[in-house]
């Protein structure tokens, strides 16, 4: 076993080379760990509760309180129990292959499976769903204006990002576990969304927890995040099963984005070249919000990432054919002057972050506010970008990425968690971007493990 390195907290220079990015080696290895650590030590202090148990506010670094109807222990969010698991089985993996904390992997294991279980029991009380806010029984419920729960039911015939997250952790956590009964149930979950997200049957079940992020469904507003979010479901199914249908199925949503929410070639005048905005309106235009066209810098930087890692499995694992391999060719093109048109949108080099939303229009922030998540999803995006072009702008993206992320976000006194959300001034603010419960190592993790992999000699 190789000890734990130990966090130094290194930052880059403005313009690093390519051995001094591989200075952060040692720290990132520090945080996945150490984040690990935090879920096993956590599910090892209630051994009764089937969850991955990350209630934890990482402001004053206190346990939420137990009856909280947003942030208790009573309160399961589905997209934190399918990322976890994804998160997870993907820790499990480089743990494995770097020959760290056998101990720590049979724990990790152990929280697995029986949160696997658990989701299954749920889905089984939902008709094949679940829900983005839960009781521990599998109960869905919404918040009312009173900041109660109020029960409901799940139409079975729709998805929702629930059943889009945990369709992939399932089937993660269940290939890594050898639960042949449980992979082919969660395979057939993941193409039961796949399904619901091509034939309109698909609807965001995020509820709305921060004033200034409207998530609540519009008609006529259509966001890209299902296609998005399911490209790093062809891209498991592609990693972990060599499963050559994850081919067209990854690249019919590649192409989606491209076609639906990307300014390729100037194809709309009106809007600069390689703009991303994150809803289309029933003709197939972008949406617009009054006169304003939103861009989520992060959504769009995410969507290159998860799209990079895509191609780079395909081609590592030779499944594609000439004809997959041209438009493969196509996309990867595409993908650098897109992330570094967006990031020069939304990152800001004063405060350290990337903003929440962009006007395409009036080319001014709409909300200034930064979270942490597409900090490590750009490092993603910058180093899969420089692999296929060996440009050292995108080195350039990863330093200023990492420093900011190194310096206002992660708590090293805090597991190397890091920090939901800052404002325009820097400030640490109690927003919550999608949910209370802290990262359980997926936006954050799962990120950073392509991009040390990639930084492999």
């Amino acid at each position: 076993m190789v000890e734990d390195p130990k966090f130094r907290g290194v930052l880059l220079p403005e313009e690093p080379t390519l051995e001094q990015v591989r200075e952060i080696v040692p720290d990132y290895t520090a945080m996945l760990l150490r984040v690990m650590t935090a879920l096993a030590d956590r599910a090892d202090r209630h051994p009764d509760y089937p969850f991955v148990d990350t209630k934890l506010d990482l402001i004053t670094g206190e346990d939420f309180p137990e009856k909280d109807p947003i942030r208790g222990r009573d309160t399961i969010y589905g997209w934190i129990q399918g990322r976890a698991l994804e998160a997870l089985a993907g820790h499990c993996i480089w743990i494995h292959r770097q020959g760290l904390g056998a101990g720590l992997l049979a724990r990790l294991q152990i929280l697995m499976r029986r949160t696997l279980f658990q989701l299954r029991q749920m889905r089984r009380r939902n008709n094949g769903r679940l829900s983005f806010f839960m009781t521990p029984e599998g109960a869905p419920f919404r918040l009312g204006t009173d900041g109660q729960k109020e029960f409901f039911e799940l139409d079975p015939d729709v998805c929702g990002t629930s059943d889009l997250f945990c369709a992939k952790g399932m089937l993660a956590a269940a290939r890594l576990l050898g639960d042949l009964e449980t992979t082919d149930e969660a395979r057939a979950y993941c193409h039961q969304v796949d399904d619901a997200i091509w034939q309109d049957r698909y609807a965001s079940d995020q509820q709305p927890l921060d004033p200034k992020n409207p998530v609540t469904p519009v008609p006529g507003r259509h966001p890209h995040g299902q296609f998005m979010i399911q490209i790093g479901t062809a891209a498991l199914m592609a990693a972990m099963e060599a499963d050559r249908t994850s081919i067209p199925l990854g690249l019919r949503l590649i192409r989606h984005e491209l076609r639906h929410h990307a300014n390729l070639e100037k194809r709309l005048p009106e809007l600069e070249e390689f703009d991303f905005w994150e809803s289309i309106d029933d003709e197939g235009r972008p949406y617009r919000d009054g006169e304003g066209i939103v861009c989520d810098p992060g959504h769009a930087l995410e969507f290159v990432g998860l799209a990079l890692k895509f191609t780079s499995l395909i081609r590592h694992l030779g499944l594609a054919s000439d004809q997959q391999l041209t438009e493969i060719d196509t996309i990867e093109a595409a993908m650098p002057p897109l992330l570094l048109h967006t990031f020069d949108l939304g990152f800001q080099p004063g405060p350290g972050g990337i903003i929440k939303a962009y006007d395409l229009v009036q080319r001014q922030p709409l909300n200034t506010d930064m979270p942490w998540w597409n900090l490590p999803e750009t490092m993603r995006a910058a180093i899969f970008c420089w692999r296929i072009s060996a440009d050292s702008a995108f080195l350039r993206v990863l330093s200023a990425c990492h420093n900011a992320f190194v310096r206002h976000f992660l708590r090293p006194d805090l597991h190397l968690m890091a920090v939901q959300t800052r404002n325009e001034r820097g400030d640490i603010i109690p927003v919550i971007p999608a949910t209370a419960d802290a990262d359980p190592g997926y936006h954050t993790g799962l990120s950073i493990i392509d991009v040390l992999d990639a930084l492999k000699p």
